[in-house]
């Protein structure tokens, strides 16, 4: 017993020292891990720049669809998700006529790439929307490993790169010593300063000045760009008596990702990359601070997923409405099915056809059947009874020859005819039945 008190005394005071060497060498250290976006982030793109416009004061507002713009102020901003909500005339001249009496709008430009796909304002400004140009010599990292070569390796496979830049290396190599000591008597120059996002090619990047003299760098897709018949001969063109101006990229004249619209006392700025603002790009560079420049301090409308009213929703508006058109409905209809003054108009007698179609088309069935020699046979059976009687099938042809003759005094005909009609073989076409026949009547009468 005393033995058992000793080992747990000995067990506790070992737990003791464990604890208090664990609580000495422990240090508590936080880490930040990124779980990624949040749900509300995920539904809504458009998340942190909103909230970057309310640290800044900036009234904004969500609405549901391009209806909206039959209630903005000439000292209102319109942001456009989308160029593709204008679908009709109508609303594109509502948002031009906005605009010019001092509305700014920020659109958008939309272009899946179908071939029967309109876009009304593009077209009103002889726009396009078309691949950009993503060619190695605007790759960064490809500038990195290949310097100013880079652009004489246009076009090259992989391999035929890879072998060019081992070539360089090794003649690099060889020329190495004789190339230190002009280093060591080179003065050292200062190395220019990083790049914000080594990730992206600074020949990519759009510098615009605001009127108070503040840059914006800004980075666009180079995926998706503007073009015009003239751009390349300059950066301004007039359409309907305004001035459109594009901002081109520095090496590729011929390619915009931004267009300004000046038309009358406002501004409609067009762009083909509406994920700068989006919620993992907008703290990149200045586009943060761009959009807050377009807007200035405007009250902003932002229309980004457009939502109509559902069926439900137009029946509770316009109850009324559907509840007259009801009854007026119903009212017609018993109109429509009530009795008219007056007497009613006899029903039209059906179409029939005559005895002799309903026997010629019974004779054409038969005929099509190859029932017309058993139609023939039935029809003189009963005149060869009536003419020989039971002896039918005995007559000698002697005997047939002048029944013939007899017949042909009675009646007229032929005796040949009279004898191939009663004693010859079935017809075989349908006008030799019909004569055939015929003359069988006829023989019947004379009898």
């Amino acid at each position: 017993m005393k033995l058992s008190r000793i080992a747990i005394l000995s067990l506790l005071l070992v737990l003791a020292g464990g604890v208090a060497l664990f609580l000495l060498l422990f240090e508590r250290y936080s880490e930040e891990v990124d779980l990624g976006f949040g749900d509300t982030a995920q539904r809504n793109p458009f998340l942190a720049a909103e909230q970057f416009l309310d640290r800044l004061d900036i009234s904004h507002r969500r609405a549901d669809n391009i209806a909206a713009l039959s209630t903005l102020g000439e000292d209102d901003a319109l942001f456009l998700a989308s160029s593709s909500q204008l679908y009709n005339s109508e609303r594109l001249w509502e948002l031009l006529d906005w605009v010019e009496n001092g509305g700014q709008a920020i659109v958008v430009a939309h272009s899946s790439g179908g071939d029967n796909e309109r876009d009304l304002l593009l077209q009103k400004l002889g726009l396009e929307v078309t691949h950009g140009d993503t060619d190695l010599y605007f790759n960064q990292q490809v500038r990195e490993v290949f310097g100013e070569d880079a652009g004489k390796l246009r076009n090259k496979t992989a391999s035929e790169l890879m072998r060019e830049h081992n070539r360089n290396l090794s003649e690099a190599k060889s020329d190495g010593e004789d190339d230190s000591e002009q280093r060591a008597a080179t003065p050292e120059v200062e190395e220019p300063a990083a790049p914000r996002n080594p990730d992206i090619d600074p020949d990519r990047l759009i510098n615009r000045t605001s009127d108070s003299g503040t840059s914006y760098e800004l980075y666009f897709n180079p995926r998706k760009v503007f073009t015009h018949e003239m751009m390349g001969q300059g950066t301004d063109i007039d359409v309907d008596g305004s001035p459109l101006h594009w901002v081109p990229f520095q090496n590729i004249p011929t390619q915009s990702p931004l267009v300004f619209y000046e038309r009358g006392r406002g501004r409609l700025t067009l762009l083909t990359d509406g994920e700068m603002w989006h919620n993992r790009r907008i703290g990149e560079f200045d586009h943060a601070y761009f959009l807050a420049h377009l807007v200035g301090e405007r009250d902003l409308v932002m229309i980004t997923r457009p939502r109509f009213d559902s069926l439900g929703t137009l029946i509770k508006r316009f109850a009324l409405e559907f509840f007259v058109a009801g009854l007026l409905a119903i009212a017609a209809w018993i109109a429509n099915r009530s009795r008219r003054f007056g007497p009613l108009v006899p029903a039209p007698a059906s179409e029939r056809r005559s005895l002799v179609e309903h026997i010629r088309a019974c004779g054409y069935f038969y005929w099509r059947q190859n029932r017309g020699q058993a139609l023939f046979e039935q029809a003189r059976a009963p005149l060869l009874q009536k003419l020989a009687g039971h002896s039918a099938n005995r007559l000698t042809p002697e005997k047939c020859r002048q029944l013939a003759e007899t017949l042909a005094a009675r009646t007229g005909l032929a005796a040949g005819d009279i004898f191939h009609t009663l004693w010859g073989d079935a017809p075989h076409s349908e006008d030799d039945f019909t004569a055939r026949l015929r003359s069988i009547q006829i023989i019947e009468a004379a009898l």
